[in-house]
């Protein structure tokens, strides 16, 4: 029942692996780095060429591993990499992987009009990494393999260093942060413990061959009540004053101008982008429906325990 797993240096990766092991069973962690990381219990590393060479089969192939959605990615670069590390895998597993899971994103829906949405969507994604998920989906589908594939939301919790929750406890903590507009845009997000169980269920549990599911918390909520809540669990109260969209997207077209002219910003980043403001001001909500059927099980992590687990630890990490 070994079950092999990319990505486990980093966030969500890191957290299947933990998953998988914690049920007893054997992960081998593929790496590309001159050396393995350290080994942690229940999680053995082997680089990628070896186990392509010689590497034992296994029940499930996790595919956790990708360049994610950052500013300052060159868009190519999405599509370059992640669809070439997803073929070289899917080379190696064949005969050798008795089930393939691709971890997708929500990302390959892009931002529709009518809501909630659910699997029936088309794909429909708004940037280059949304679109190299819809190509990497599609050669999962097509390698002829058994296969899963499993769309988190955004996804927060312990480890992240660069997410959306992360970013806003640093702005919090900064006195940095102020609310868009309103507030009334909604966003729905998925703790990463929680992802990590239906991530593995999804590998590991008979009958879900061809599976393919969204995963995220069963409700959206507003920007205005998971700054609130945010602002709570780090002990930074939100302030009141809110920045007028318009506004704000006069300062992302500035500072992006700014970045274009050469000039360098703390954390390499604008404080402000156009596309961080569609992140927090575009409305969102999916249905959970299929999961649930299909797992018999949702997360049960609500936003105030997760923003709570997401805070401390990340105040941990600071000291």
């Amino acid at each position: 029942m070994t079950v092999i797993v990319t990505g486990a240096t980093g966030f969500i990766g890191g957290h299947v692996a933990r998953e998988i092991a914690r049920r007893g069973l054997p992960v081998v962690a593929l790496h590309r780095r001159p050396s393995p990381p350290p080994r942690t219990q229940g999680v053995d590393w082997l680089s990628y060429e070896d186990w392509e060479r010689g590497g034992e089969p296994a029940s499930a192939l996790v595919h956790a591993a990708a360049v994610r959605h950052r500013h300052g990615v060159p868009a190519d670069e999405y599509g370059r990499q992640n669809v070439a590390l997803t073929t070289r895998l899917l080379a190696a597993a064949r005969g050798r992987v008795g089930r393939f899971v691709d971890v997708s994103s929500i990302a390959v829906f892009g931002w529709p009009k009518d809501l909630p949405i659910d699997e029936s969507c088309a794909f429909a994604p708004v940037g280059p990494y949304g679109r190299s998920k819809v190509a990497t989906e599609q050669m999962v589908r097509d390698s002829g393999l058994p296969y899963a594939i499993v769309r988190p939301s955004i996804t927060y919790g312990p480890g992240d260093t660069n997410g959306m929750i992360d970013k806003l406890f640093r702005l919090l903590r900064a006195g940095r942060y102020r609310v868009v507009g309103a507030g009334k845009s909604r966003v729905q997000l998925v703790f990463v413990k929680d992802l990590a169980f239906a991530i593995a269920e999804a590998a590991l549990r008979p009958g879900l061959d061809g599976a393919e599911f969204i995963c995220t918390y069963r409700e959206p909520i507003s920007m205005l009540r998971l700054s609130t809540l945010a602002g709570e669990a780090a002990g930074r109260p939100v302030p009141s004053l809110r920045v007028p969209l318009p506004l704000a997207f006069a300062a992302g077209v500035t500072f992006e101008l700014l970045e274009r002219l050469g000039l360098r910003f703390p954390g390499g980043e604008p404080p402000v982008t156009r596309e961080k403001l569609l992140t927090v001001t575009v409305d969102r909500a999916y249905r959970i429906d299929r999961m649930r059927g299909l797992l018999g099980w949702e997360p049960p992590t609500s936003y105030e325990e997760g923003l709570r687990e997401t805070a401390l630890a990340q105040e941990t990490s600071l000291r």
